[in-house]
């Protein structure tokens, strides 16, 4: 057998070892768990797996979902002997405490919120009704009266008060009997 010959047997092994990892890994892809990892699966118990998980030290991996519950002893020796609808219930009332405490939480940010909010409109209620009744007549005037009234409150008398401010002795007149009968009151 020449060297030619030896070259050309290696490489159709060489292509016959490709094509078998090629179809061991199609045939991998379909299958989600190897042939060993099956069998040691199936020979444990869920209650066992769930058991070496926590033994393991098996992080939740963050997405709401709890892959290996964290068990006590008493409850892994009996998680150990149930049947697969069992761990399931039990898997979906941790996910079912997860979401109510979740919501609880929600619903509790949300009275204090609401109280907070009941507070606040309280408060401004009480200074909407102070602001009204502190209002006089004389201050709800029209602002281009608002000094002739001030200086009418002060005791001024009208030609003093339609000199400084330039308006009309008897506009000012109104004004300061307005504030006296004002003062009255």
């Amino acid at each position: 057998m020449s060297l030619r010959q030896a070259l050309w047997i290696l490489v159709l092994l060489l292509l016959l070892l490709a094509g078998w990892q090629f179809l061991r890994a199609v045939w991998l892809s379909r299958d989600p768990m190897s042939p060993p990892e099956a069998t040691a699966a199936s020979a444990t118990a869920p209650g066992q797996q769930v058991v070496a998980a926590v033994a393991a030290g098996e992080e939740d991996d963050g997405e709401g979902f709890d892959h290996a519950p964290r068990l006590n002893a008493a409850t892994a020796d009996s998680a150990a002997g149930n049947e697969p609808e069992a761990f399931r219930s039990t898997l979906e009332t941790q996910r079912l405490r997860r979401l109510l405490d979740g919501q609880q939480a929600l619903v509790d940010r949300q009275r204090a919120e609401i109280e907070t909010l009941q507070a606040e409109v309280a408060g401004l209620r009480q200074q909407l009704e102070e602001s009204l009744h502190a209002q006089s007549p004389q201050s709800m005037a029209s602002p281009e009266y608002a000094e002739a009234t001030r200086l009418a409150e002060q005791g001024l008398d009208a030609e003093e008060i339609a000199a400084r401010c330039g308006i009309s002795i008897a506009e000012a007149g109104l004004l300061v009997s307005l504030a006296r009968s004002g003062g009255r009151q």
